[in-house]
């Protein structure tokens, strides 16, 4: 019924000021002569259309131009702005005669022409889960943008309202499978406005009845296709007790399971051909079961299954109504009751069909329904290709797998579930009073979408409070140190001196970081870097002894670039390849490490990661005495110089390969482990004497005396050297500075601010994601009128958006289509399109706009569609509220609805559109009917929609009854009617 073709631009200039009174047709004949002709004439058509030598009977002919003159008037779209405004009672007047003239037109003994309609995807999967009572849908079904995961309808039913809180989630970008190893066929082409239920569009070419013939095999061979999951597995499939004679079991069975599968009567020949087939199989050797899928198969295959009837044979009519209502209210083929009905001819009786569509409307199968027309309806599946920029809207896309559209599309969709189950009035689907909202959303629409904000002012405090601390205790630290250093070193140079022979060169300080001497424990005498050990270990002798485990160290808290590690032991096992004496480690996979026979048997190497800094020492040479105590000390310089030295003396030649960080609090010091994570022949079995640690690299001289044993005094000996009074102040001094290093160590780390904001970042993001994947939907009252309804939510406003930029006339366009019935006429072809980029970046959309309004050919669809689609403007192309651009400019979205109704804010257009439900009313039972029917309307559904819409006013023009009038009214035989 509505034309996309209103390029008939009808200049239906009428000066009819008085309602039409005694001969209405006769009246808009003389109107259509005296006024519209001038510019309808064989000189110039205008839209196409010529009045002249037009009269009544000419005029009554003409249904097609009759359509077309009651949509221009209807929707306003005539007289054009530049013309007079024609009265209210003159437009109805002329709308009146339009339908009288319709109503003669029409014959009543002579059934419409009903196209041919093929089962789409979601009526397929539906019938044959309902016919073998699947427990599970035939194939994944990615049109299919809600599920339901609590049965809230069924509450609904029994209570007159939804509960609070629902279950809900979309699958659509990961449907939820089907039967194993069954594919879909392709998706259905879709018609203007969406729909895929038109039987213009579902056409069957080969290859698509090919498919068929492979998808019911594929259905029936299914491993999932069994005894568990299929609800007439025994009446269907099973094998019957006695196998003797299955002639008749085959056609006893046969003969209730056709008439479903074929929606309607069949005959005996039929019978027996699907039966013969069947016993036929069975002959070749097929068991009863597998024969009996045979048949299944076929019968889905065949075009009685896969068309719905077309027939115009009397009595094969009450089955194709009970065929269209199924198909309408459940996706489905009809039911047992409603084929009984059909063959008794019962659905012609009113009271029979109010009451059969009262008992669909109520069946748990009616939420088919609102699976599929809402959908489509409201064109939901742009919504899944809605891809926003990524740089404007991260947080759509907070979840890769899960971007933000599949929340947005389950809030009109459950207020269109909240409307219909409460049998609430239609136009609260425009300003409803609750609707349901999840977290996510409430987020999206209600906050900044932002992490909170650290507070920068107390962090950095804290960290200034705590540099102070620090300063302050470092200072008594070194004071103390620099006290004990004095007292310490004489004593050191002393007994160093005498160690040395006459005549000889002093010996050197060795002075290392850390020393463990393994005398019953695992402490550390310098700087508190205990070890401590993993798996069993034993003490002798003033040794440790190591097999199958390790020895790990506290973190270093220094950096090492240049380093030496000194170790002294004995192995008793020279034929350990890769066992790690010491090393430092950085985590488990950055080391340094002394190593035996990684890389040729029994030679030492410095093992690294992947060999990074590792090469064989040249001239090396391989240990050959088992048991002796042998002394190694591994020299690493800062330039990626590497030398070993063994009991005092290089082992080999040194060589340069590349260098190591290890930074402080992230390092650690090993023994009998090459690298982390243990196992393998990482570990060495050792027997430990003592080990040295230090931060700088050693000199020839200095590896001398460390093999030696005279460059280092312990501890235990410096104690010794030491007067009472020495001792005393020694110990006082050293438990002051463990004890400020123990206060210095307890001082928390200072804040990374940087840190600290990723952090709250990442925290804020894994709520938005838990809250993006989260199935609870609550009801949640529009105290915020900008919000709420089926035209201000995140799907709708994000579907019409482009990536950069909200698209005001894709917005208007979807109003115009889905609110009032009325699509435009396609875009001429030569206009350009709005440049994404433009030089001058202060403009509006508003302002970008005027060229287009500019241009005559386009200035006509503008004037409709901008005042609805710059309405929106405050929503951005997320659906969340802006006042401004993001240039500083303020968002205008002022305008007139239909050129009767100013406002200025969404909430003003709201109310517009509330003023508007007339049309709105007349517009959704025009989709509804479309979609019951499977066809474009006509001039007769004019009528049609008349007596629907007077049948509903009673009731409040609720959802459900509307729905229930296109079915009693609306699928009924004109006849009937």
């Amino acid at each position: 019924m509505k034309n996309s073709l209103a390029p008939l631009l009808l200049f239906l200039t009428f000066s009819i000021t008085e309602v039409v009174s005694a001969d209405p047709q006769s009246d808009l004949v003389d109107v259509l002569e005296t006024s519209c002709v001038h510019c309808h004439n064989a000189d110039d058509r205008n839209g196409e259309v010529s009045f002249e030598d037009l009269d009544e009977a000419t005029l009554a002919e003409e249904l097609g131009l009759l359509d077309q003159l009651f949509d221009v008037l209807s929707n306003g779209a005539m007289p054009p702005e530049d013309e007079p405004e024609l009265a209210d009672e003159a437009r109805d007047a002329a709308i009146a005669a339009i339908k009288e003239l319709i109503a003669k037109s029409i014959k009543t003994d002579q059934p419409p022409v009903v196209p041919l309609q093929r089962l789409n995807r979601f009526q397929y999967n539906h019938t044959v889960r309902d016919l073998f009572q699947l427990d599970r849908d035939v194939f994944a079904l990615s049109e299919k943008l809600m599920t339901r995961h609590s049965d809230y309808l069924q509450v609904a039913r029994r209570k007159g309202a939804l509960p609070d809180v629902l279950q809900v989630a979309s699958h659509a970008l990961n449907p939820i499978p089907g039967l194993a190893d069954v594919k879909p066929f392709p998706k259905d082409l879709r018609a203007e406005h969406g729909y895929d239920n038109q039987a213009d569009q579902l056409t069957l070419s080969p290859l698509l009845l090919d498919a068929f013939l492979r998808l019911s095999v594929s259905i029936v061979e299914s491993a999932d296709f069994n005894e568990n999951t299929v609800g007439v597995w025994d009446q269907l499939f099973a094998a019957p007790e006695q196998d003797s004679e299955y002639s008749d079991e085959v056609r006893r069975r046969l003969t209730a399971f056709l008439p479903l599968v074929f929606r309607g009567p069949v005959d005996q020949a039929t019978v027996d051909r699907y039966a013969g087939y069947t016993l036929a199989k069975i002959q070749q050797g097929a068991s009863f079961t597998d024969a009996m899928k045979k048949v299944s198969a076929a019968a889905l295959s065949s075009p009685l299954f896969l068309f719905r009837s077309t027939s115009t044979d009397p009595s094969d009519q009450p089955f194709i109504l009970a065929s269209n209502l199924s198909y309408y209210l459940w996706g489905s083929c009809p039911d047992a009751e409603l084929l009984e009905l059909a063959g008794q001819n019962q659905l012609a009786d009113p009271n029979v069909l109010q009451s059969t569509v009262a008992r669909m409307l109520v069946d748990p199968k009616v939420e088919r329904f609102l699976d599929a027309f809402p959908v489509q309806w409201m064109q939901l599946e742009n919504l899944m290709a809605s891809t926003p920029d990524r740089g404007l809207h991260r947080y759509f896309y907070v979840d890769p797998k899960s971007p933000a559209s599949v929340q947005m599309v389950l809030e009109p969709l459950l207020l269109f579930d909240a409307v219909f189950a409460e049998n609430r009035p239609l136009i609260e689907l425009v300003q409803p009073t609750s609707v349901y909202q999840s977290d996510f959303l409430k987020a999206w629409y209600h906050s900044e979408m932002k992490p909170p904000a650290i507070d920068k002012q107390a962090l950095t405090k804290t960290n200034q409070e705590r540099d102070q601390q620090r300063q302050a205790l470092q200072t008594k630290i070194a004071d103390l140190s620099r006290q004990e250093s004095e007292l310490s070193d004489s004593i050191r140079q002393q007994l160093l001196q005498q160690r040395t022979a006459n005549g000889s060169q002093p010996l050197p300080d060795l002075r290392p970081y850390a020393a463990w001497e393994f005398n019953g424990d695992l402490k550390e005498s310098l700087h508190g870097l205990d070890l401590t050990a993993h798996g069993d270990i034993s003490f002798q002798d003033g040794t440790v002894d190591l097999e199958k485990s390790y020895l790990i160290s506290k973190k270093l808290p220094i950096e090492l670039k240049a380093k030496s590690l000194e170790v002294r032991f004995v192995l008793q096992d020279l034929d350990q390849r890769g066992g790690g004496l010491m090393g430092v480690l950085k985590g488990g996979g950055f080391f340094d490490t002394i190593v035996i026979g990684e890389r040729k048997n029994r030679h030492w190497i410095s093992g690294s990661n992947s060999f990074a800094r590792t090469e064989d020492f040249p001239n090396s040479f391989e240990e050959t005495e088992v048991g002796e105590s042998i002394h190694l000390l591994m020299v690493y310089q800062e330039d990626g110089t590497t030398k070993l030295y063994r009991n005092g003396t290089p082992y080999g030649e040194s060589y340069q390969k590349g260098k190591a960080f290890f930074p402080k609090d992230e390092s650690t010091i090993v023994f009998g482990l090459r690298h982390l994570p243990p196992g393998g022949n990482r570990f060495l079995t050792v027997r430990l004497d003592n080990a040295r640690l230090y931060d700088r690299a050693l000199t020839a001289e200095e590896a001398a005396a460390a093999a030696s044993g005279s460059g280092f005094v312990s501890q235990t000996e410096l104690l010794a050297a030491m007067s009472a009074q020495q001792k005393q102040r020694w110990k006082q001094l050293t438990e002051s500075i463990d004890q400020m290093r123990s206060q210095l160590s307890d001082i928390p780390a200072n804040v990374d601010l940087q840190k600290v904001a990723n952090q709250q970042r990442q925290r804020y993001e894994g709520e938005l994601r838990r809250q993006l994947n989260a199935r609870e939907f609550k009801r949640v009252a529009v105290d915020d009128r900008r919000y709420g309804g089926i035209v201000t939510n995140g799907a709708v406003l994000s579907m019409t958006s482009g990536p950069k930029r909200t698209h005001p006339v894709a917005r208007g366009v979807w109003l115009t289509e889905v609110l009032f019935n009325d699509p435009p006429s396609p875009p001429p072809n030569d206009v350009p399109t709005l440049d994404e980029d433009p030089a001058d970046k202060r403009l509006t959309i508003r302002e970008r706009f005027e060229a287009h309004r500019s241009n005559a050919a386009c200035a006509g669809c503008h004037a409709k569609l901008d005042p609805l689609g710059f309405a929106l403007e405050n929503f951005d192309i997320t659906g969340r509220w802006r006042d401004k651009y993001r240039n500083g400019r303020d968002v205008d979205s002022a305008g007139v609805l239909h050129r009767k109704h100013a406002f200025t804010t969404i909430t003003e257009f709201k109310s517009s559109l509330v003023n508007q439900q007339d049309r709105f009313q007349r517009a959704f039972v025009e989709h509804l009917l479309r979609y019951a029917l499977g066809r474009k309307l006509e001039a007769a559904d004019i009528l049609t929609v008349d007596r629907i819409l007077e049948q509903c006013e009673s009731e409040g023009f609720t959802i459900a009854e509307i729905a229930k009038q296109v079915a009693v009214v609306g699928l009924a035989p004109r006849t009937s009617r």
